[in-house]
């Protein structure tokens, strides 16, 4: 094993070098702040370094690779974890799960933030390890491996997810470098192979023939049609349509600007309180994913608003309170606000999977408890709101199910809210509409004083038929507010219906808010339910006393389903309702049905779902590699039928001679002689 400077390949090593780092460039865009970038260009110099010295010693090309590999997963240890090793040096279970905690502070970054995505410790490891990766792989192909133009594949995919996260269009630039870059890792291998041959620097003439001038004019075509590839790849993307900007990755937030064909799952009401752009969102990506056995199903509650500003619903001021970790209790359990002759039963929602930025939860209500391992939660009790620090991936709530049957028990909603008992908010009626309002109330409420009955007969009003739902509304009818137009045009979607009801009901005196969240979604296939952004939905909050805050469904069954069961009085109900105590009963554990998945996710079904995800992903990379592989043994299948031609139509024996040195001829030629 002696040293030998030529089989290092420095030159090489340099061009893989830069030709990651010119790569990695577009990230400069989709970050903020540059932390990353110092320890990246370090360590894809290490790979080099490295690989260059294993080389010169002429070691096994995998032992290059393993040393390399080693090199950079020391390096990470010595900077990202050294306060996890033992002995300095030793890794052990402390440093997986601080590598795994900061992968997942990446992940909710990435995803809760859209470019430029502010740079902590968990996004700088993950980036620099995945170009240290991308070194690795590609000093390994491209310089180790003598194989530079296939290099292009690891550099394409780095080069992909760089560009294509911002949801703008890429700039020009960023393609024109990094397409230079690998050309000259192409160039140096070429001039390498060519200049290491005996004959390199002859010149001899055969008639009017100089052998010399084959390389050269073999170099020419070649950056010829280099450089007219590259333009043309310019110009080309300059004049088609743009198409979602993302590859091999989802995209930093799930931008919406960046995937408008396609869609996205994320949601905008959290941010504007109107759910009109989420309703018209035509994709498919779940939101959130759940399991529940509780019957019927509850909307996934996110937050509420008292505030009205006479055109739009305005984002609630929030107080939370302490911060809980992993399990969080309001601090006034629900069974507070109610009757205690109030039949309750307990259910549970098990969330598999959540898209929803932080700091929102969406939970059925009322709230008992939520259990979240990787979230710190408050509890805001005004809204009945749970605040998260980060967004968790999982988690699970218990929440009451009031009247589950529809008993009420009579005298529920008798007493009336005393004014002075509530901020004007809950109770102020928009000044424009105020008078359509209140003459609609009257008539629809007629005599009736309890105010659940009121409330039922403003619920039963919306759904009577009389109404069209619509996300498209009707032209201008002359009013001069929002809520008027409603009311005189009879057509809009669930934020007309719940403000409507939710100002009549103010105009009865009934403390009322405006509630944000989602519908229960649609049934899968394995028992789960997929809620989209197109399920969002608003719907009134009255308080009723004896109840509490409560739920109504003015909008149409068309979307909704059947309103809550306790909106449905009959009469005499109050006489044939048992009195329980106020004891929250469990309903039915969840059951396997056949062919199902488990009900608790657990390794298997986190499994499945990380498989079912990333499969759209998987499946175009191997789409790239194959049509790429077929290119590949087309042009050489090509070219070797073309080289023997003469010698594959030889019949005599001096026409096999001749196609032998014709054979040898276009072989010398491929290599520029």
């Amino acid at each position: 094993m002696r040293f030998n400077l030529d089989r290092s390949l420095w030159p090489e090593a340099l061009m893989a070098a830069v030709a990651t780092l010119t790569v990695a460039w577009p990230l400069t865009n989709l970050l903020e702040g540059g932390d990353w970038i110092g320890p990246s260009i370090l360590l894809v110099i290490l790979v080099a370094v490295v690989g260059s010295l294993l080389r010169s010693v002429d070691l096994d090309p995998a032992l290059v690779v393993v040393g390399q590999a080693l090199a950079v997963a020391a390096a990470l240890l010595w900077r990202y974890l050294s306060d996890t090793l033992s002995f300095v040096v030793v890794p052990g279970p402390e440093t997986l799960d601080r590598a795994t905690e900061l992968l997942r502070e990446a992940g909710r970054t990435l995803q809760t933030f859209a470019a430029p995505a502010p740079t902590n410790e968990g996004v700088e490891f993950l980036i620099v390890s995945v170009l240290a990766l991308t070194a690795v792989s590609v000093d390994a192909i491209g310089v180790t491996g003598r194989a530079p133009a296939t290099a292009g594949l690891p550099l394409a995919a780095a080069f992909l997810v760089s560009v294509s996260n911002s949801g703008e269009a890429m700039q020009p630039w960023f393609f024109a470098a990094a397409a230079l870059a690998w050309l000259l890792m192409v160039a140096q291998q070429g001039n390498r192979l060519v200049s290491g041959w005996s004959s390199a620097d002859r010149r001899e003439s055969v008639g009017a023939f100089d052998v010399s001038h084959g390389p050269s004019g073999h170099r020419t075509v070649a950056r010829v049609l280099a450089a007219g590839t590259v333009l043309s790849a310019l110009i080309l993307a300059s004049v088609v349509p743009h198409l979602p900007p993302t590859f091999f990755a989802e995209g930093l937030a799930r931008n919406p600007d960046g995937r408008s064909v396609g869609g996205s799952g994320q949601v905008s009401f959290t941010e504007t309180m109107d759910v009109s752009a989420d309703l018209r969102n035509q994709s498919n990506e779940p939101v959130i994913r759940f399991r529940s056995a509780s019957r019927p199903l509850q909307p996934l509650r996110v937050t509420a608003t008292a505030g009205y500003d006479g055109e739009r619903w305005l984002r609630p001021d929030y107080d939370p309170g302490p911060p809980q970790s992993q399990r969080l209790t309001p601090a006034e359990p629900p069974e507070a606000f109610l009757d205690d002759t109030i039949r309750v039963e307990l259910g549970q929602v098990v969330v598999l999977s959540n898209g929803l930025r932080a700091p929102h939860l969406a939970v059925p209500g009322p709230v008992v408890g939520v259990t979240a391992d990787d979230a710190t939660m408050q509890w805001d009790a005004e809204h009945a709101a749970v605040r998260v620090d980060t967004r968790p991936d999982t988690y699970e709530v218990d929440f009451l199910q009031i009247a589950p049957r529809g008993e009420v028990p009579a005298g529920v909603g008798e007493a009336e809210a005393d004014p002075d008992d509530w901020a004007p908010s809950y109770l102020q009626v928009d000044e424009a509409s105020a008078e359509a309002v209140s003459a609609l109330a009257d008539q629809v409420v007629g005599d009736a004083t309890n105010d659940l009955e009121v409330a039922n007969l403003l619920q039963q009003h919306f759904r009577s038929g009389l109404y069209t739902y619509s996300l498209d509304l009707a032209p201008d009818a002359g009013a001069g507010d929002p809520i008027s137009h409603f009311l005189q045009t009879q057509r809009g979607y669930c934020v007309q219906f719940a403000t409507a009801m939710v100002m009549m009901a103010r105009a009865e005196g009934i403390p009322a808010r405006m509630a944000v969240g989602f519908l229960p979604g649609e049934l899968q296939a394995n028992g789960s339910y997929a809620v989209l952004a197109s399920d969002a939905h608003t719907w009134p909050e009255l308080w009723i006393d004896g109840l509490g805050w409560t739920r109504f469904e003015p909008t149409p069954g068309i979307r909704t389903g059947p309103p809550p069961a306790y909106t449905e009085l009959t009469e005499g109900a109050g006489e044939e309702v048992p009195t329980v105590t106020q004891t929250p009963t469990p309903t039915e554990a969840p059951t396997q049905e056949p062919g199902t998945a488990e009900e608790d996710p657990g390794f298997w079904q986190d499994a499945k779902d990380f498989l079912r995800s990333a499969a759209p992903i998987l499946l175009r990379a191997l789409a790239v590699v194959l049509l790429l592989a077929a290119l590949m043994v087309v042009v050489a299948i090509a070219g070797r039928r073309h080289r023997e031609s003469l010698l594959r139509h030889a019949a005599t024996p001096q026409e096999r001679i001749e196609g032998q040195w014709e054979l040898l001829k276009r072989s010398l030629e491929d290599y520029g002689i």
